[in-house]
């Protein structure tokens, strides 16, 4: 009996020794988990660092070495940063990025050379360059899947809160569209604007194009009201021009009902003032999101092997639900977010529940 005491013993400290190895070697796999984001703008751009910022809190909380590289708003730029990344320094095991219209099968192929898995974020490619990449996993093997909302839909929810307004006043909409550049996800915004239009029996008197910058909006704001002086509703595809096309009228008398996307800080202050009427966003959470899912992917969760998308909806912020939303206005820590309750070995679940319904003040999905 003793004997057997004794090996019962031994049997014990040898199992316990093999359990503490493997839970050493899955807790070090996490750990040692590095991740690259492809910020495709510059340091100190309002959106991406909001992304940025994001993405360092999910990594943070998940133990993430996370490393950013800046592509300058040019495709060119962002593959020979990308390729300088690669050639130089250790090879991270996943990286995140946009792809730019023109630059995606460089870049993509890129990775695939270098055998490290990403995510791409946004749709940002369209017609024949995207025949030309398919779908994830499909011709790219590497390419785990995209996170992207959905362009369309967003372009109809920011029409409905502009014209509704308008109408809320007794006013005939009178509109004009400033859209960013010719490409997808621009294209795809206005696409859901003039469906919505259609569906109301409402005419758009002009669309123009401002590349997404601010002054160019303002100069093509002036423009367009020596065209059409009884405007009264201004559709832009981003915050930054929004605010181009406010600077534009600011001092007329006349009322103008004026909405972007992005939820950037200077247009939610202006809504909660009553100068600008809506903007489209809440998508600056999809970098901490792909971190999450990476992290997961990491640790032997099958949903990227068998999904290759999550979309996502955006919310909108006007007048009437800013109260929900303006702490946003001036929030420097992000560290309330709790990205590790939205893993799915946390919840339990077969797919992700993303929503950008969790930033409202109302919603208790956040850290306590």
């Amino acid at each position: 009996m003793l004997k057997l005491y004794v090996v019962l013993g031994h049997f014990m400290k040898y199992f316990i020794t093999i359990l503490m190895l493997t839970l050493s070697v899955q807790v070090n796999a996490v750990e040692k988990l590095s991740v690259l984001f492809v910020n495709p703008s510059i340091a100190g751009e309002p959106f991406w660092t909001k992304v940025q910022k994001i993405m360092e809190v999910s990594a943070a909380q998940h133990n993430v070495k996370l490393d950013v590289i800046y592509g300058e708003g040019n495709r060119y730029i962002q593959l020979a940063e990308l390729k300088k990344y690669l050639k130089y320094r250790a090879t991270p095991d996943y990286v995140v990025l946009l792809n730019y219209p023109g630059g995606a099968e460089q870049s993509m192929s890129l990775l695939e050379q270098f055998d490290v898995k990403f995510i791409t974020l946004e749709q940002t490619i369209a017609a024949q360059e995207k025949a030309a990449i398919g779908q994830p996993k499909q011709i790219y093997k590497n390419w785990l899947g995209e996170i992207y909302h959905d362009n369309f839909k967003a372009g109809k929810v920011l029409a409905e809160a502009l014209i509704t307004k308008a109408i809320e006043q007794k006013l005939s909409p009178q509109i004009v569209a400033i859209n960013g550049h010719y490409g997808s996800e621009s294209d795809s915004r206005s696409a859901g604007l003039i469906d919505y239009l259609k569906q109301h029996n409402l005419q758009l008197n002009q669309t123009v194009y401002a590349s997404w910058s601010k002054l160019e909006a303002m100069s093509k704001t002036e423009k367009l009201l020596q065209r059409y002086p009884n405007t009264n509703v201004i559709w832009t595809a981003s915050d930054l021009m929004a605010l181009g096309a406010f600077t534009a009228v600011k001092d007329k008398d006349q009322p103008f009902f004026i909405g972007g996307f992005d939820w950037l800080r200077d247009n939610l202050l202006l809504i909660k003032r009553k100068k600008l009427t809506a903007s489209v966003g809440g998508h600056y959470l999809m970098g901490g999101w792909a971190l999450v899912t990476l992290v997961d992917h990491h640790s032997g969760n099958t949903f990227w092997q068998n999904n290759n998308k999550i979309e996502i909806d955006l919310g909108v912020i006007t007048q009437d639900n800013i109260a929900q939303y303006d702490y946003l206005i001036d929030i420097a820590d992000w560290s309330f977010l709790d990205f590790k309750r939205l893993s799915l070995f946390e919840s339990k679940q077969d797919v992700y529940k993303f929503d950008v319904a969790q930033l409202r003040k109302d919603k208790q999905q956040n850290k306590n």
